[in-house]
């Protein structure tokens, strides 16, 4: 340890509140006050002086060297060839402590640029096949032109309701009963069957369909599990 990591730390300790000087001075106001200001400027010669050693104090040597790695490295070895399970798994945690302290600085920055760059390399050479196809194709004209002639605009039973009583084209408008599945648009008279199905204003088709017999009320009755035959033929 730094002489001046010991001063500060001699220093933290004069002017904590709960050292044992305040303590035994606190029975006396007069004698606390002249305490602490004592204490207070020990404190702070205590930390000029440690600025002061702190520059004249050589530089405090690294524990990591050149040696000691070597010298981990060769544990690591130990413990690889020793033929323990628990060996092992500890060289292989060494290891990856070596490549990080090892590595210079930067290093994985620059690796995970080096991967982030490779990805993309392979991204553009697996999409610009499909990009080139497209083109010879003319792919996004043929999507335009399909998109335009409303053929796909096609619901399927139950993407659209079964039956209503307001117009589809018209929020909120009632439709009045016209005859048997056939309901008229007080706006337009427009005539809509949801059975037969029917087309929008906007050119989406709508299938016909039913709200009738959506669950089926067809059961096998449970009693006849407990008939014999004589009992059926007596019947």
């Amino acid at each position: 340890m730094r002489v001046s990591e010991i001063l500060t730390s001699i220093a933290s300790w004069l002017e904590n509140p709960n050292n044992e000087v305040f303590l035994l001075s606190e029975y006396n106001d007069d004698c606390l006050s002249a305490v602490a200001a004592g204490l207070s400027e020990a404190a702070t010669a205590l930390r000029k002086t440690a600025e002061m050693t702190d520059e004249l104090e050589p530089e405090k040597e690294p524990r990591i060297t050149s040696e000691s790695i070597e010298e981990i490295a060769a544990l690591a070895s130990e413990f690889d060839s020793s033929g323990d399970p628990f060996l092992k798994k500890q060289a292989s945690v060494l290891d990856e402590l070596l490549l990080t302290i090892a590595a210079p600085a930067g290093a994985f920055e620059s690796l995970k640029m080096a991967q982030e760059s490779r990805i993309d390399t392979l991204k553009k050479k697996y999409n610009q096949p499909k990009i080139e196809i497209d083109e010879i194709n003319k792919a996004a004209d043929i999507q335009k032109a399909i998109d335009a002639s409303g053929m796909t605009k096609k619901y399927r039973v139950l993407e659209h309701g079964l039956n209503s009583r307001y117009c589809p084209d018209h929020a909120g408008s009632m439709l009045a009963r016209k005859g048997e599945s056939n309901w008229q648009c007080l706006l337009d008279g427009k005539v809509f069957n949801f059975e037969l199905g029917y087309k929008k204003e906007n050119g989406d088709e709508v299938p016909g369909g039913s709200v009738d017999l959506q669950t089926s009320s067809d059961h096998n009755d449970s009693y006849p599990l407990f008939d014999n035959r004589e009992a059926r033929q007596a019947q």
